[in-house]
């Protein structure tokens, strides 16, 4: 993790503790995420997992689907690019959806779901697993990317 140190001439440090705010309303009915959003959201929520236990989420993603998976679940979610080309990987979360069949691996879809924190196979232990309330198929984002801009 990277922090902000402020040193004085007289030799003193002190750390910067102001947090950013996040450019999402987390405390919304449904927390809406813009498309260049979602790396900083899906961080968050990976940090600090507990405090979205309960709330409802609309955002696009990309499907995942795997045969290891129960019928009824899929990944959902976006390749992220933290510094580099070397360091993308697809940031996923697991979603319970009972029409899973009309999903494909690469779909876009604008999903709306309730977030639960619980223990998942695929995580092999607690983490946040989406119950999916509407899927809409849409295209790509214009930035396919997510990054921390």
């Amino acid at each position: 993790k990277a922090n902000i140190a402020y040193e004085f001439t007289d030799g003193e440090v002190e750390y910067d503790e102001i947090e950013d705010p996040l450019p999402f309303d987390i405390e919304a009915d449904v927390i809406e995420l813009k498309d260049i959003d979602y790396a900083l959201w899906y961080r968050d929520l990976m940090e600090e997992t507990e405090k979205y236990h309960g709330k409802t989420i609309k955002f696009k993603g990309i499907v995942a689907k795997n045969d290891q998976l129960p019928k009824d679940t899929f990944a959902i979610g976006r390749h992220i690019m933290i510094c580099c080309e070397e360091d993308i990987s697809f940031g996923g979360i697991i979603a319970k959806f009972d029409e899973c069949d009309i999903l494909e691996s690469r779909d876009w879809v604008w999903i709306t779901a309730k977030i639960s924190i619980e223990y998942n196979q695929f995580y092999k232990e607690k983490g946040p697993v989406l119950y999916v309330s509407s899927v809409q198929h849409t295209l790509p984002p214009e930035q396919q990317l997510a990054t921390f801009y």
